[in-house]
């Protein structure tokens, strides 16, 4: 008999069911979401509130990893979480809950690690070393670090975070937690100890503030033999939280005033700010009113037929690059409207604008009702393909439950009734709408705050971190900065305590055979004997009518059509080549002359698609590869199969190119440039690949952010004078290339076997063509590298980047170039052996505080292998454990770790999983590996294989091969982009180690 009983079950719209169960004896709460997927998700949700900024709830999301009562060694949890299927574990902080999530391939490994993550998250060891290199600490230099420290520093003065901390100040009263930075302040980091995080833990981790959320397929009766033990263990512990965090404080006050501040951020570049607009919005278990609001604003904000967007983002000179409005649940919601990469000199004006606009509507303009039945719609598919695609949709509302709703699980069934109140909403009328614009628009006190960045700004930021840590040194002197290293290194050994051998052997790692792939049928419209299947053989039957394309059909069990094109790029010559990027971004938005002689403006381009489809999107290449390929892909509803081919039919031939909506598109990109730039990481992967890609043939170098930056103002100015008319004539040439037959290949993904002529409807609605002789090769990006992308070493830079406070470096060396190379499943078991969590890398560089995470990386398409290092005080003493414990592996002064190997490889076969995770993924894949790597249909379940047979020795010729390349200077490209303050010290290590690395400004890349 289990202690747990059913509070609420709940049947949805979707075919999917909830069950929330309660422990009559601990109050310990499970959310069992029980959907079909070959993963199982798991969220464990804390409600937490802080009233200060010392970071007491992300501190712990760190610390409870580092040990638990019943397995008091650091990384046992991730240490075994790799053994189970999974990729270690993770977690969130968030202003009203800490979220520890797991991500596992089949139920098994989850269902072995549940006791043991549990145990972590209500009974952590929280050690005073643990503590000290996981928190903040001050090194034998006098430099502050610690993980939690390193990630704070580089997100605490970012505009976003700035804008947003001030909006807290602003909005809630001293003593609400909403008020807060649960994160940590820098300066309140630098001062917490681990009393004041203990009393925290005791305050809020009990079990009946526990709720432990699922998704995936899990048997109740094999869930509850693995909780009911657990849970009478929590029962001998007797704890019990006496007030429910937020639900039991104060409430929301509402504002007394309107408000509207300048807050300034750190930035070189001063051209682009953003700006706030925050409300208060309805109580949370107003579900109607929340439902209502999150309409409004897509009819307000989501696309170019918006309201907002065609009077401020599709205009001859935006105002702003994209609108973004969001709800924010708490007791009393939140709404937030955000205008990025709005000019610097308009912030003001466009503040004042949005009003007037909201005036506009209420007073005079009204509301398209033809275009808000779109929306409801809309809204209704794309629920659908979000319930169809992930877990999040019922895990969000499952988190907001638990923190907010009643106990009685009625919340719950409500918040998952999103269908029932698109159906009411159908029912509203104008004024209904213009009500609720008003009523939390209008006549509601708003927060209106303009992120300005400032050069003077980053500059005394600069120096007052120079000054600051000086004055430390300083103060410390030279004998306490000794005492304060010994203690670090104390710690370190204190924490690293070898997790005993047996603790990981006696995990037992799942079979296989127990993960639930997703099935998926191949066809293709030229089938030539190589699929026999139900698929196939039905294709077959459609037609005998030559169809001339190249299409693949991949069968799943969706309610939705997704059909992509495409479309190779290697015949468009240089001076064409860098229009690329303006093509993607106009593709869907674009005037169209019709064969019949009807001509659409782009308003009613965009406003049809947003009536046929679920969704559309263009892209380079896929998931940052094959980038000399563009993809186009619209996404319908089964029975608008027909109307999606023809809509492809006229974007791709009948759109007519003008300069007015040209100059929108250009400047639209021109204007996310500098907001791009504030990015440290993306920064380094960008100058990364300007070294590492040809300059006149490679899409990676021209669609770059530093290339766009120095090409678009030409094009703009063209397109504003008298050279309009040629920049047109480029753009229907590049078509004409483009859509060449020989470089276009169809994907069609969905239910094929319920589709009326899945084949001969192309005969009729796709443009015909004459059938090429052969299609153009399938290009990799690794054909289009320089001299030091093809041979890397002796190329680099240290990039300055005011905009941020820490440092990142990404490294590249030679790798495996083809996709069947017989050393990829070693060379993939040896990465995740050293960057698992609890990995060597791990342990020698996040777990001693020098970075925030670093990642090794084998990119076959690229044809390298890369070591990046992501939000450092100081890349290069990263680096430098990297290094050591790579060439002590190579020297077997270092011996590998017999049980992480099992780990690594069950970690591989996870990753292998995770990208057929759900229907819509496991079709692409098909395509990806059938089609773009020319491999065979079986590709990942034969490396999966591979995988599981490689032996530890395996390993070594790997590294001699390919991983100490990357930690040489004549065999690697190294790329740093750090804040100014830490440039003179990074450049000194890295040219100490035979490095020739200039500094530059991100400016000066491209000369």
């Amino acid at each position: 008999m289990t202690n747990f009983e059913v509070i609420k079950s709940i049947e949805t719209d979707f075919d999917i069911k909830i069950t929330k169960f309660k422990s009559k004896v601990t109050g310990l709460t499970v959310i069992l979401v029980d959907r079909q997927a070959p993963l199982v998700d798991g969220y464990f949700t804390i409600a937490t509130e802080a009233t200060d900024d010392d970071g007491c709830p992300h501190t712990l999301e760190h610390l409870v990893f580092l040990g638990s009562e019943l397995f008091p060694y650091k990384g046992v949890l991730d240490l075994l979480a790799n053994r189970a299927f999974a990729n270690g574990t993770n977690a969130w902080t968030a202003t009203d809950h800490t979220c520890y999530t797991i991500q596992t391939a089949g139920s098994l490994g989850f269902l072995n690690l549940l006791p043991i993550y549990v145990d972590h998250i209500l009974y952590p060891t929280l050690t005073d070393s643990g503590c000290y290199t996981e928190v903040h600490h001050i090194n034998g230099k006098g430099e502050d670090a610690g993980v939690v420290y390193s990630e704070m520093q580089g997100r605490e003065n970012s505009g976003e975070s700035r804008v947003y901390l001030r909006y807290q100040r602003l909005m809630y009263p001293e003593g609400c937690g909403y008020r807060s930075e649960t994160g940590g302040l820098m300066e309140n980091l630098r001062v917490l100890n681990v009393e004041t995080i203990r009393q925290y833990h005791r305050d809020y981790y009990k079990p009946d503030n526990l709720c432990l959320i699922i998704t995936g397929k899990i048997l109740h009766d094999e869930l509850f033999k693995t909780l009911d033990p657990l849970d009478e263990r929590i029962s001998r512990k007797k704890s019990q939280i006496h007030k429910r965090p937020f639900v039991d404080s104060a409430p929301i006050p509402l504002l007394e005033k309107s408000i509207q501040e300048v807050v300034e951020f750190p930035d070189e570049d001063e051209s682009m700010g953003q700006i706030v607009i925050a409300w208060l919005g309805p109580l949370i278990d107003e579900f109607l009113e929340i439902n209502a609001l999150e309409v409004l604003h897509t009819y307000l904000s989501d696309s170019a037929a918006s309201v907002l967007q065609k009077e401020f983002v599709e205009i001859k000179d935006p105002l702003c690059t994209d609108i973004y409005i969001m709800i924010e649940p708490q007791t009393r919601t939140a709404i937030l409207a955000t205008f990025s990469n709005v000019p610097t000199e308009e912030l003001e004006e466009l503040a004042n604008k949005v009003l007037q606009k909201f005036t506009r509507i209420v007073e005079s303009e009204g509301i398209d009702m033809d275009r808000m039945k779109t929306v409801i719609q809309l809204a209704k598919l794309r629920i659908l393909d979000k319930i169809e695609t992930s877990s999040s949709y019922f895990s969000d509302a499952s988190i907001v439950d638990h923190v907010y709703g009643k106990r009685t699980g009625e919340d719950l069934e409500r918040a998952t009734k999103d269908l029932k109140y698109y159906d009411q909403l159908s029912e509203f009328t104008e004024q209904q709408w213009i009500q609720y614009l008003k009523k939390y628009h209008l006549d509601n006190h708003h927060i209106t705050l303009l992120g300005k960045p400032s050069a003077e700004f980053a500059e005394k930021l600069s120096k007052q971190e120079e000054n600051r840590i000086e004055k430390q040194r300083e103060t410390l002197g030279k004998e306490k900065l000794n005492e304060l290293e010994t203690r670090l290194e104390e710690a370190k050994k204190l924490n690293d305590v070898p997790v005993p051998s047996n603790i990981i052997e006696d995990f037992p790692i799942p079979n296989v055979d127990s993960i639930p792939f997703i099935n998926v049928i191949t066809g293709r419209n030229k089938s030539e004997g190589k699929f026999k299947n139900p698929v196939q053989k039905y294709l077959d039957h459609d037609s005998k009518i030559d169809i001339p394309y190249f299409i693949q059909y991949d069968h799943i069990n969706s309610a939705f059509v997704t059909i992509s094109l495409y479309i190779i790029t290697t015949n468009i010559p240089f001076e064409l080549r860098p229009y690329i990027n303006m093509y993607l971004g106009s593709f869907y938005s674009l005037p169209l002359n019709l064969p019949d002689g009807t001509k659409l403006t782009f308003e009613q381009v965009v406003s049809q698609l947003n009536k046929d489809t679920v969704k559309y999107d263009s892209s380079l290449g896929y998931n940052g590869n094959f980038q000399q390929i563009v993809d186009f892909s619209i996404k319908v509803e089964a029975s608008k199969y027909v109307k999606a081919i023809q809509w492809l039919n006229y974007l791709l031939w009948h759109t007519e190119f003008t300069a007015e909506r040209l100059k929108i598109v250009a400047s639209k990109i021109l204007n996310e440039i500098p907001e791009a730039k504030r990015d440290g990481y993306d920064m380094t992967s960008t100058v990364m690949q300007l070294i590492n890609f040809d300059e006149k043939l490679s899409n990676t170098y021209l669609s770059s952010t530093l290339y766009q930056e120095k090409f678009l103002p030409n094009v703009i100015k063209e397109l504003k004078g008298n050279g309009a008319n040629q920049v047109i004539q480029r753009f229907y040439q590049f078509r004409e290339l483009l859509t060449k037959p020989e470089n276009l290949r169809i994907h069609v993904y969905g239910n094929i076997l319920k589709l009326a002529n899945p084949k001969s409807v192309w005969n009729e609605h796709f443009k015909i063509i004459e059938a090429p002789k052969s299609l153009t090769p399938v290009p990799l990006s690794q054909q289009f590298l320089t001299e030091f992308g093809r041979n890397p070493g002796n190329q680099g830079f240290i990039v300055k980047l005011p905009a941020i406070e820490s440092t990142f470096s990404m490294h590249t060396a030679e790798g495996p170039s083809s996709f069947d190379s017989p050393d990829l499943a070693s060379l993939l078991v040896l990465c995740e052996l050293l960057q698992a969590t609890e990995g060597l890398f791990w342990k020698l560089i996040r777990g001693q505080g020098l970075a925030y995470s670093t990642n090794l990386k084998v990119d076959v398409e690229y044809g390298h292998i890369y070591f990046d290092i992501y939000k450092s005080p100081d890349a290069f003493k990263a680096y430098e454990q990297a290094r050591k414990a790579v060439f002590g592996l190579a020297d077997k002064k270092i011996e590998f770790d017999k049980a992480g190997f099992e780990g690594a490889k069950s970690g591989v076969i996870y990753s292998l999983v995770r990208k057929e995770e759900n229907i819509s993924k496991a079709a692409i894949e098909s395509f990806v590996v059938q089609v773009l790597k020319d491999m065979d249909a079986e590709y990942n379940k034969n490396l999966l294989a591979k995988v599981q047979a490689v032996n530890i020795e395996d390993l070594y010729p790997m590294l001699t091969k390919y991983l100490v390349n990357l930690f040489k200077p004549e065999t690697s490209n190294v790329v740093v982009v750090s804040t100014p303050v830490k440039v003179k010290d990074v450049e000194q290590g890295f040219n100490g180690h035979g490095f020739k690395l200039k500094v530059k400004n991100l400016d000066s890349i491209i000369e």
